[in-house]
């Protein structure tokens, strides 16, 4: 901090140091006056206590009774004289050294210094203060600020209200004068439409009875188109009857000739040691005539590796395999077909 220079400075020093040596003066000479000097102190020592004087004798009176003797306790001892001692000398007062010069300087440097650190403190406070004073009315005038806001919104929103109800109400009557003017289209509009359901009414009468004359002849007509396909119908139905019967038979035949492979070739199936459950396997064969296998498919592996190697062997080894005659049931039926085996059936 850099001291700024007053003048009259140099005065000022030469009366402080004036002040302090005056002081200083006033209190040596004080302390010197209130110096007290020691007496001597006498003091008288008593040997013995002066006796004191005895009375003249008096005539003895008659012995009394005796009375039992009482001892007397004997006198304490006279205190030991007292001694007084003298007081110690008094402290002597050292005066404190005069202060120099530089010393002076200094502390009128250092007093000048703490006025100016609490002049500047005081401004500092005082700074504070006024900062305090200058948020507070910043804080004041915000808060009016924010309440001439919301008024200013309150109005505006309810200013707004007020043109959404006006809106609305104008809102309300175009949409009453379009309901009245529909209503008044649709009046209309069913009029229009119950004079042209009469007159189409009138001509579907009309046409109604032309209909049924027409009606009535495709009638006839029909029946006797009925007739002829209820004939038609009856006859596919007989051929179909007889189909099925020949298809039933022939079926019938093939699940016989089936079977009888099936337990041709299971006959000669040798098991695996450590087949477990009923696995199915399923086998696609072809055949030529006279029942020799061409080849063979597995389609479906019933999981046992071992047991499907062994089926197929055992469809090989059981050729040839009974199959029907007829070469056309044989080219339909065995020239290609499935077998599915399991072990337990």
């Amino acid at each position: 901090m850099h001291t700024v220079k007053e003048p009259g400075r140099v005065a000022s020093g030469v009366l402080a140091f004036t002040v302090h040596l005056l002081f200083f003066g006033f209190l040596i000479f004080g302390i010197s006056w209130q110096k007290k000097v020691n007496l001597p102190v006498e003091v008288e020592i008593w040997q013995d206590l002066t006796p004191a004087p005895q009375k003249e004798p008096v005539p003895e009176p008659p012995p009394p009774k005796p009375v039992p003797e009482v001892k007397k306790e004997p006198l304490p001892p006279p205190p030991p004289p007292q001694v007084v001692k003298e007081p110690p000398p008094a402290p002597k007062v050292v005066e404190p050294p005069k202060p120099t010069p530089a010393e002076i300087e200094l502390r009128e440097k250092q007093r000048k210094q703490k006025e100016e650190e609490l002049k500047q403190a005081e401004e500092q406070k005082k700074l504070e203060l006024e900062k305090k004073k200058i948020e507070q009315e910043e804080k004041r005038l915000e808060k009016e600020e924010e309440a001439k806001k919301l008024q200013e919104q309150k109005k505006l929103e309810a200013e707004k209200r007020k043109a959404q109800e006006e809106q609305r109400k104008l809102e309300e009557e175009e949409k009453r004068v379009e309901a009245e003017k529909i209503k008044r289209e649709e009046e209309a509009r069913k009029a229009e439409e119950h004079k042209k359901q009469e007159e189409q009414r009138h001509a579907e009468e009309l046409k109604r009875e032309e209909e049924n004359k027409q009606r009535a002849a495709a009638a006839e007509k029909e029946r006797q188109q009925q007739e002829v396909i209820r004939k038609q119908r009856e006859a596919v139905e007989a051929k179909q009857r007889a189909e099925a019967a020949a298809r039933a038979a022939q079926d019938k035949l093939v699940a016989d000739y089936v079977a009888r492979i099936s337990a041709r070739v299971r006959s000669r199936v040798v098991l695996p040691q450590n087949l477990e459950g009923n696995p199915q396997a399923e086998f696609e064969v072809v055949l030529i005539p006279g029942g020799e296998v061409l080849s063979t498919k597995l389609r479906k592996s019933s999981g046992n590796s071992a047991y499907d190697a062994a089926v197929e062997r055992a469809i090989l080894a059981a050729q040839p395999l009974p199959v029907p005659t007829d070469p056309d049931l044989f080219q339909e039926r065995f020239r290609e077909f499935n077998l599915k085996f399991r072990p337990k059936e």
